[in-house]
């Protein structure tokens, strides 16, 4: 039988022109090199199958963990509002919690993604594993992964570094969701969110657009409104203002498709100062069912995300991973439920 050839460190940096010292650090998560060549050298090692290789090599290397050592990391950086504290992460954390605590293992959160501040507080040998939530600097997760860590990403997947991630089933929700608002008359439908924010947006979007494509031949995004995000600052509210205005002014859409809630609670105060009225005059919808969102506006349409569903599933596929470090890594995708609240109704031409 003839033996796979080895990777090596050398073989990256001949193909990019670059020393090895350099591929080195940039595998590592060190710094001393651009950001550009880092992702370079990440996706040279990937097509390369360097990544797998170095998997593979650690799963015969390392001992398994000692049962005494009964402690997960929950990674959940403190940015973007993407804290304990929000209701939408704050129940993807319980979920941990609470599956964890019935099987007697305990936690320690963990808000500081940077490799080098990890390795100096975390002892790396007394955990298990890491259930990381949202988004994750890429150099953190390659430290994991070189220090042979078994790790879960929730709602969140890198592009250069395989692992096992869970997610909502944000493509077929939306296709759900998009295909009623036909069912109910709408045609002239527009989506409004960042697709590049998240990958559950631009998985939303693809969604989205999938129906749009097929019910509309001529069908033509708006480049702005897939610029919005959903955060509070000013410069996103009145770009989103600005580009309703110019809407108003033409053929304004019966319905808009909101990447999240707090998308869809800044559509609907948006409209409100221009005067368009939900949903006599436009139909709004969201995902998430967030329940800061719905105290402000009870009213919409949405689909509900099973945050702590999404936590309890992490734990899950975290524990079987520690169990089969050598099997493919799994992408899990949950069902949302479809809510219909007041925000939609039928359009009547």
């Amino acid at each position: 039988m003839s033996r796979v050839k080895k990777v090596t460190m050398q073989e990256i940096a001949d193909k990019l022109g670059v020393s090895k010292f350099a591929v080195s650090k940039a595998l590592s998560g060190k710094s001393g090199i651009s950001t550009a060549t880092r992702e370079k050298i990440h996706k040279v090692a990937s097509e390369f199958g360097y990544n797998n290789q170095k998997k593979s090599r650690d799963a015969k290397q390392h001992p398994p963990v000692d049962p005494d050592h009964k402690i997960v990391g929950i990674l959940i950086p403190n940015i973007r509002s993407q804290n304990k504290e929000s209701a939408y992460w704050g129940k993807i954390l319980e979920g941990i919690s609470i599956n964890l605590e019935k099987r007697g293992i305990g936690t320690i959160i963990i808000t500081d993604d940077s490799p080098q501040n990890f390795n100096l507080v975390i002892k790396p040998e007394g955990l298990m594993g890491v259930i990381s939530v949202g988004l994750i600097a890429p150099e953190m997760l390659l430290e994991l992964r070189n220090l042979s860590i078994p790790f879960v990403l929730v709602d969140h997947e890198d592009d250069l570094l395989a692992s096992d991630s869970v997610f909502m089933n944000s493509f077929d929700s939306l296709r759900r969701l998009t295909n009623y608002l036909f069912d109910t008359g709408h045609t002239h439908i527009h989506f409004v969110g960042d697709i590049h924010y998240s990958r559950s947006f631009f998985d939303r979007w693809c969604g989205f657009k999938s129906v749009m494509d097929e019910k509309i031949k001529s069908y033509s995004y708006n480049s702005s409104l897939l610029q919005i995000k959903p955060t509070v600052d000013a410069d996103n509210y009145n770009r989103l203002t600005a580009e309703l205005e110019l809407l108003s002014e033409n053929s304004f859409p019966t319905a808009f498709v909101c990447a999240n809630d707090q998308i869809a609670l800044h559509v609907l105060n948006v409209l409100k100062e221009l005067a368009v009225q939900v949903p006599d005059d436009c139909s709004i919808t969201g995902f998430d069912n967030n329940e800061d969102i719905i105290k402000r506006f009870p009213e919409l349409t949405t689909m509900i995300a099973e945050e702590a569903a999404l936590g309890t599933k992490a734990v899950d596929l975290l524990l079987w991973r520690i169990d089969n470090p050598s099997m493919p890594y799994e992408k899990v995708l949950l069902q949302s439920q479809f809510i219909v609240r007041g925000s939609t109704q039928t359009f009547q031409k």
